[in-house]
């Protein structure tokens, strides 16, 4: 594992209750993605960005039901 994607993997787990900053980490893995080429990872995060990262978000805060993916911990505290 790289370092920028060590470092990704912390936010994403740092930001995943909150929907906008969410979005803003899988942005930029696609673009850590599409610097490399990755063009197949590079959708994938397009489409966890914006189709199922506010949802999952909102899902995480009002219910505590959703663990971050890439969260070592998987410990899920409802947003207060």
């Amino acid at each position: 594992m790289t370092a920028a994607e060590a470092m990704l993997r912390a936010l994403h787990a740092k930001h995943h209750i909150h929907p906008l900053r969410h979005v803003a980490v899988h942005r930029a893995w696609m673009r850590v993605h599409r610097a490399r080429g990755n063009y197949v990872r590079m959708l994938a995060h397009a489409f966890a960005g914006y189709v199922v990262a506010v949802p999952a978000s909102l899902v995480q805060r009002y219910t505590g039901l959703v663990v971050p993916a890439f969260d070592a911990s998987k410990t899920v505290t409802p947003h207060r």
